[in-house]
């Protein structure tokens, strides 16, 4: 068997999945460790039977529906690749939005946090585009910090410092002086959680997913004392669904704390982002 016949064979035994050939390719990839160009080049030669015997084996645990990420132990994130693993949220194409209206939205800072960082990608890329601020990256989840490390260490992120905290609790209020704060915190509700995707229902941690009865209890409790670690003018920026934009929007307007309060869309047109600034003291 070629190895253009073990692709075409992964192909149809990945019938079900959303993207087929991209994956069976990606595998592929994976295993023998070649570019796309080298790839397409080598499709016709004989494939070793131990070899083709491994490709099976990951497109079967791809059939069953065990992230791709997770088997492959990477993902892509803003043309980076990052180690990925069942310690952590897979990062979505969304948060990529999240992290440039972020970025965009800041101005030589000195202080960063990224709560609930996860898997790291989101700390790590801030930290490399702002190499002179400290970029704080914060989760309660062991599991998540461990994996946060080994991208934090991938790319010489030294002015990136881990902490293990649920939310806010590894700061004292008054004390801390963000510049900015990004979040993508868990906002999926809870009866939701088994409806979803099973890479994500069943590969991701549902420690990651799971944001309570209406999918904002993490979200009303951090937004609750965020405004206390910030200095006046401090961005915010955070990742929701799509139907809790406006009913977040409307929280931090309402609440008296937060100015030029903006809703953003993903890629697809559909709202998805909120960003504020902190006001003043001057404003209360």
């Amino acid at each position: 068997m070629t190895y253009r016949e073990a692709r075409a064979m992964a192909v149809e035994e990945l019938g079900r999945i959303e993207s087929p050939s991209l994956e069976a390719e990606l595998l592929l990839r994976h295993l023998t460790g070649w570019s796309r160009h080298i790839m397409l080049l080598r499709l016709g030669e004989e494939m070793p039977r131990e070899l083709s015997a491994r490709y099976l084996g990951l497109v079967r645990r791809r059939m069953s529906r065990e992230p791709l990420q997770h088997i492959t132990g990477n993902v892509d994130f803003m043309g980076r690749e990052f180690h990925a693993g069942p310690g952590a949220l897979v990062p979505r194409p969304e948060t990529e939005t999240l992290t440039d209206l972020f970025v965009r939205g800041l101005h030589d800072p000195g202080l960063l946090l990224d709560a609930g960082t996860g898997s790291g990608v989101v700390a790590v890329t801030v930290a490399l585009t702002f190499p002179a601020a400290l970029v704080i990256g914060s989760d309660v989840s062991r599991e998540a910090l461990s994996l946060a490390v080994r991208n934090r260490d991938r790319y010489g992120a030294c002015n990136l410092l881990l902490v293990m905290g649920d939310l806010l609790q590894a700061f004292r209020p008054g004390g801390t002086a963000l510049d900015g704060i990004v979040a993508n915190l868990p906002y999926v509700p809870s009866r939701e959680i088994d409806d979803l995707e099973p890479e994500v229902s069943m590969g991701d941690p549902r420690l990651a997913l799971d944001g309570g009865d209406d999918g904002l209890d993490l979200v009303r409790e951090f937004l609750a004392s965020a405004h206390l670690y910030m200095r006046d003018g401090g961005l915010l920026a955070l990742e929701l669904d799509t139907e809790q934009v406006r009913p977040v929007h409307g929280m931090l307007k309402e609440c008296g704390y937060w100015t030029s309060t903006s809703m953003h869309e993903d890629l697809t047109g559909r709202d998805r982002f909120v960003t504020a600034r902190r006001m003043g003291t001057e404003a209360f």
